[in-house]
């Protein structure tokens, strides 16, 4: 797990919209030029944030490890079905691609079974010192964990109540849109919340990539994965998703029903309820989800 690389800025509004429009357009996937910068509209270090956002999210990907960035496949479904990002739907796709890409970021760490439903920002803080800490010599900064603690939080924790400040500073994240983190600011404390309606394709993206133990953009397709209601994997799946197995359960009962059992289903073996899932990458989720939800919007008079 690495930290940092976001220059402790949570996604502003716009911001990959800035950037996947980008490197669709052919620009730099070198987001620590001055010139990605300028042909952004932003500061230097807001451009590398961008990048690293578009990568922990898997919109982007290197071929190399130190290479420039381009769209993944998942990436430009994005940029030419919802690029600026208007379907709350397209923010779940996101996060479950983010827990599940393999990107080596610590997004996946705040959403995993070991979080605690109420934590204080200083055990947090703790807690990732000390996982962090294992199996190293020499443990990471102290201010750099309160940097990774507050940029990683800012960008998932709805504010309570509201601050009132600069117009500026008031930007919230688009990733409070999914309700998952509640910052109780009095007190300084994080807590879980009822997260906000999640579409079925999310929870099967996450399911692939989990079970196959594979990034969201290089699964096989076609494979047909039995994963049990008690397993591990549907533990991640909830724990990322903010709910119960019991919810997931409903979840993808709710795919089954807009897919048929062929892509996602409930079924029972042995007295075990298991979800079946054909596995498919993010880009063939989010296809799912775009044409599902194209063909819901009512046709002008």
């Amino acid at each position: 797990m690495r930290i940092g690389g976001h220059e402790t800025f949570y996604p502003r509004p716009g911001w990959l919209t800035k950037g996947i429009l980008h490197l669709k357009s052919g620009g730099s996937g070198t987001f620590s030029l001055a010139e990605t910068a300028d042909e952004l509209g932003v500061g230097r270090n807001m451009a590398k944030s961008i990048g690293w956002w578009l990568h922990a999210l898997a919109l982007a990907s290197r071929v190399t490890r130190h290479g420039p960035l381009e769209l993944t496949s998942f990436g430009t479904v994005v940029a030419d079905k919802d690029p600026f990002m208007i379907h709350l739907g397209t923010w779940w796709l996101l996060h479950a691609s983010a827990m599940a890409s393999g990107t080596g970021t610590s997004l996946p760490w705040f959403f995993s079974p070991g979080r605690p439903e109420r934590v204080d920002r200083t055990t947090l803080i703790e807690m990732l010192v000390k996982d962090l800490s294992s199996g190293k010599a020499k443990p990471p900064a102290i201010k750099t964990v309160q940097r990774e603690v507050s940029a990683i939080m800012q960008s998932y924790a709805v504010p309570v109540p509201r601050p009132r400040a600069d117009p500026e500073d008031n930007l919230g994240s688009p990733l409070h849109r999914l309700d998952l983190w509640r910052h109780l600011r009095a007190a300084d404390r994080f807590e879980r919340s009822e997260p906000t309606a999640t579409p079925p394709e999310a929870l099967g993206l996450a399911l692939s990539a989990l079970a196959m133990n594979a990034s969201t953009h290089e699964l096989d397709e076609g494979v047909l994965l039995d994963v049990s209601a008690s397993s591990p994997v549907l533990a991640r799946a909830g724990a990322y998703f903010g709910r119960s197995r019991e919810a997931l359960l409903d979840l993808a009962y709710i795919g089954q029903q807009e897919f048929g059992a062929g892509v996602i289903s409930i079924r029972a073996l042995a007295g075990e309820r298991l979800v079946s899932v054909m596995s498919a990458r993010a880009a063939t989720w989010a296809e799912r989800f775009y044409n599902r939800s194209t063909s819901r919007i009512p046709e002008s008079a």
